[in-house]
């Protein structure tokens, strides 16, 4: 996983990495993006957010970012309409809009929201979840 610093205080860590269909075409719109930052605040989680983009737009995402809420205003019929929704939780397109609605998500390790992300896309393939260099300890 080819994570680069995205700066901040603690500093965060973005990768961004475009996607194969099975007949080894790569679309230009295609990608997997995700966020990574570590808290400083003593039992609080670290922020991780995995998306796939098509064209820009989030198609599918898992978010595990502490204590923050998430409020769908799209999802017209679906069970959460209207609701807010704690982290962590997953992003699926509705029939009203690509983006913007989220169901509870039951609690993971790091390792586990990838493993379920990749599964959800379906993505072959994918490298085991590591976290960025600094993360690890291997550099200052």
């Amino acid at each position: 996983m080819a994570w680069v610093d995205a700066g901040g205080r603690p500093r965060g860590f973005r990768l961004r990495e475009r996607l194969a269909l099975p007949d080894g075409s790569r679309p230009a719109g295609l990608f997997v993006n995700c966020y990574f930052k570590p808290t400083t605040i003593h039992g609080a989680s670290d922020k991780l957010s995995l998306s796939l983009l098509v064209r820009n737009r989030r198609s599918f995402g898992v978010d595990a970012d502490g204590p923050s809420t998430h409020l769908n205003s799209v999802g017209i019929g679906r069970p959460y309409y209207l609701a807010r929704v704690d982290h962590p939780q997953v992003h699926t397109v509705s029939d009203d809009a690509i983006d913007g609605y989220a169901e509870p998500l039951g609690p993971m390790t790091l390792e586990g929201y990838w493993d379920h992300f990749v599964q959800a896309v379906n993505i072959t393939g994918a490298p085991p979840f590591q976290l960025p260099p600094q993360q690890l300890g291997l550099l200052a």
